[in-house]
């Protein structure tokens, strides 16, 4: 059961990492795409700095499971040199149950917030109206990088109401941010207790030797 348990968070762990890289190249294709467009052709896609910013904002809250998970938090380096290492751990352990209950709060509220968010968060203009935005430019490059406009276009369009998207589609990913939180700081808990049995046995021992 226990192999199971570890594998699926294993799983999701890979998973949480592949959707933040991709988020990242999101990041910096739609950037470069932005620069060509603009400089080269003084075509600067509307849809880019808006895309960028969801696709960031995806980023830093799923990639905050991700540092909490590997134990990538800033940790008090100089407190932990000046107390016991079974007080380090304590440390630890309290500040991961911070970050669970944090979580925990995250999750709901950001679920609440998902499903009762009224209004609209951006207006995608063609996207969710109109395609026909090529222009007159006869140039094959040109032609060929409104494709991609095209696609992102035909992509973005089945989230369209009333011409822009609503604002719960960015909301969504306070609860699922939430949740993955609350698995990786569960274990990172677990974690923190067994290495505390652990180094609570190799002091009982350690005991034991110098008694004999």
């Amino acid at each position: 059961m226990k192999s199971i348990i570890s594998r699926l968070d294993n799983a999701l762990g890979r998973l949480t990492d592949y959707l933040t890289s991709l988020l990242l190249l999101t990041i910096v294709f739609v950037v470069l795409y932005s620069v060509v467009m603009r400089y080269l052709f003084d075509h600067p896609p509307f849809w880019a700095d808006r895309i960028s910013i969801f696709a960031n904002i995806g980023m830093i809250l799923l990639g905050f499971s991700l540092t909490v998970r590997n134990g990538d938090l800033i940790a008090m380096q100089a407190l932990y040199e000046k107390v016991s290492p079974m007080f380090a751990l304590v440390l630890d352990a309290t500040w991961n149950a911070i970050i669970l209950i944090f979580s925990i709060i995250f999750a709901w509220y950001g679920l609440e917030a998902a499903i009762t968010m009224p209004g609209q968060y951006w207006d995608f203009m063609d996207f969710c109206i109109d395609m026909n935005n090529v222009g007159d430019n006869e140039n094959f490059l040109y032609r060929t990088l409104i494709l991609v406009e095209e696609v992102v276009g035909y992509a973005v369009q089945p989230f369209c109401v009333d011409g822009a998207i609503p604002q719960k589609y960015l909301a969504i990913l306070m609860p699922i941010a939430g949740v993955l939180l609350v698995i990786a700081s569960a274990g990172v808990i677990v974690r923190d207790f067994r290495k505390i049995q652990d180094l609570r046995e190799q002091q009982a021992n350690h005991q034991v030797t110098k008694r004999g």
